[in-house]
């Protein structure tokens, strides 16, 4: 079984601490023998800062007019305290603008003092030249949202960006990264594919060539409105599968840019195989009030709470999931998740469930979100 990170690969401008390597050999190890009870803390989170976010986009699962939550700053002294010593890598805010959070700036300036690398996703609006400096000295990956080519389908679906702003702060951000980054990939063009956006995927790779971009991802639309379930590809990928997918790969291929892409649809779920999911045993979750969770698929179940991270780390809720590893029988989300599986070849076919990618959300249930994780992704290396 691969390790979680393989110290390796890192960037030299990261290097990991004594204290982190051996957080991570222990976790790793715990993961091999699929322990009940790990000798670690996590190596990773996901530390939701805020939902708030100045865009208004029409496949959010959440309108912009509920987007009102946003962390204490208590909960910085707490993450301090639990966690930095032994972390590796922070994922601020899975479903918010990053940067609309009050209190990021020393949220990054406590990562650059404890050596903990920084997992981005932002819309690239406030992506001003005095925020890159806050991020340029711990950021490992940066994931801008992109969905469109052009001034007139970008707008249309990033509703209250600037096309031409988002692409000059991308160029300023990828000058200042390179000045500071011995290894790629760092940045990232982030599309969801849609039906009105989806013939453009081949121009939004001209379009990273040209902004100095070293990735692009795509991911299938899920579709959390029913107003926007014409927008899914799902019953009518033949021309993505047959020509823009092909033309896609070819392209990042001569341009030297990494792909990962939504793959082609079909296949036999038999040819996927089996394995067990890291999560449990290297990374968390903790929610916009601190709560602790094993994952964002996993029910909402609460695990604990941030000012006690090690007793939730191995509390009952976790205890319970790594159990059921163990034993092969994963439960509630965690079952059928595409985390639990991996590929016997790079190209290989993966069927969809296109309900998973369709309504997730009516009113009153709650999202259905491990259909998310069969999206397995084909990938291409552009640059050595």
């Amino acid at each position: 079984m691969d390790p979680y990170i393989d110290p390796e690969a890192l960037d030299p401008a990261h290097p990991l601490t004594p204290r982190k390597l051996d957080n991570l050999a222990r976790a790793d190890g715990a993961h091999r023998r699929h322990a009940v009870h790990v000798d670690a803390l996590p190596c990773k989170i996901t530390f939701q800062t805020t939902d708030v976010c100045n865009l208004d986009c029409p496949h959010c699962q959440i309108p912009r007019a509920q987007k009102t939550d946003a962390m204490r700053p208590e909960l910085l002294g707490w993450l301090r305290e639990q966690l930095l010593a032994d972390l590796i890598e922070l994922h601020p805010t899975n479903l918010g603008e990053p940067f609309a959070w009050p209190h990021f700036r020393a949220l990054c300036g406590d990562l650059a003092e404890h050596g903990v690398v920084l997992d981005l996703t932002t819309n690239g609006t406030l992506l001003t030249h005095d925020r890159v400096e806050w991020i340029a000295p711990i950021a490992r990956d940066v994931k801008v949202s992109f969905d469109g080519a052009t001034p007139a389908t970008f707008e249309r679906f990033r509703r209250g960006a600037s096309f031409a702003r988002v692409c000059d702060n991308v160029r300023g951000l990828v000058a200042r990264l390179r000045r500071v980054r011995v290894r790629r990939p760092i940045v990232a063009l982030q599309m969801t594919l849609m039906r009105d956006n989806v013939e453009e995927l081949p121009a939004l790779i001209r379009l990273a060539h040209e902004l100095g971009v070293d990735r692009v991802k795509a991911y299938h639309l899920f579709s959390f409105d029913p107003a926007m379930d014409q927008q899914s590809l799902m019953g009518n990928l033949e021309r993505y599968e047959r020509e823009l997918l092909p033309e896609a790969l070819d392209l990042g291929a001569a341009l030297g840019i990494d792909l990962q892409l939504a793959e082609p649809s079909g296949g036999d779920p038999a040819t996927l195989n089996r394995q067990v999911c890291h999560l449990p045993w290297h990374e968390t979750w903790i929610d916009v009030d601190g709560s602790v969770l094993v994952c964002h698929s996993h029910g909402g179940e609460v695990a604990g709470h941030l000012e006690r991270l090690a007793d939730a780390w191995n509390g009952a809720l976790y205890s319970r999931v790594r159990a059921a590893f163990a034993a092969g029988a994963p439960i509630g989300a965690c079952d059928g998740c595409g985390m639990n599986f991996g590929k016997p070849a790079e190209h290989a076919m993966v069927p969809y469930d296109p309900g998973s990618f369709v309504r997730l959300r009516r009113s009153g249930d709650e999202v259905g979100w491990s259909g998310r994780m069969r999206q397995f992704q084909l990938r291409t290396r552009g640059r050595p």
